[in-house]
């Protein structure tokens, strides 16, 4: 069964999803500048292009961000051509550099929960859970998934994770459940401090209340 994705208004903005929203209200918490679907692409190979329409970009940043409540909902041939840079997404302040990957877009998931730790069969403190999320990368031909952590001084970026494809292009598949991670479910990290920036934001975004009261 399929969820509607319910229109919502935030800061003047009309978003086609609760959580787009959500990620909205994230981004405020932090102080990162935002645009939401700011403009239109056609990504592919010639003969194959197709059109896309990113839900973010974030100017301070260079990232362009793609939401999306779960992994059945990504159209991933999409977002593998639009992260190869000679036919995917343009880079308006310049590419964005990581280790030589070129980083291309972040995609994020459902709002998660980022709080303490405890040991199960202690019971004592074992540190601090923080979500990370998908970034997609290109270095050298090859698309590749990193992860994405966010702290109150910016966003921390691990681009050389599975090998996604090439530039040919040809999607790895085959690989696909054990070179690749999670698109949209992500993980966690610990950490042994707390970034109350960052758990202030998770807090916000997923707490956030829209037009008419309601919550998804």
């Amino acid at each position: 069964m399929s969820i509607r994705a319910i229109e919502t208004s935030y800061a003047g903005h009309r978003f086609r999803s609760r959580l787009e929203a959500r990620w909205a209200v994230f981004f405020d918490s932090l102080g990162i500048r935002w645009e939401y679907e700011p403009q239109g692409y056609a990504v592919g190979p010639d003969g194959t292009r197709r059109p896309y329409l990113p839900d973010f970009f974030l100017p301070e940043q260079r990232l362009w961000v793609e939401v999306k409540g779960s992994e059945q909902q990504l159209d991933v041939e999409l977002l593998f051509h639009a992260a190869i840079p000679h036919y995917g997404l343009p880079d308006p302040a310049g590419p964005l550099v990581f280790s030589e990957h070129q980083v291309r877009l972040l995609i994020l998931g459902p709002v998660e929960r980022a709080g303490a730790l405890v040991d199960a069969k202690t019971g004592e403190h074992a540190g601090y859970s923080q979500p990370t999320h998908t970034v997609l990368s290109f270095r050298k031909g090859d698309v590749f998934q990193g992860t994405a952590s966010f702290y109150a001084t910016g966003i921390d970026i691990e681009p050389d994770g599975g090998l996604v494809g090439d530039d040919g292009p040809d999607i790895r598949w085959n690989t696909r459940g054990s070179e690749w991670g999670n698109w949209v479910d992500g993980g966690v990290f610990l950490r042994e401090d707390r970034d109350e920036a960052v758990y202030a934001a998770y807090r916000a975004a997923r707490s956030a209340r829209f037009e008419h009261g309601q919550t998804p």
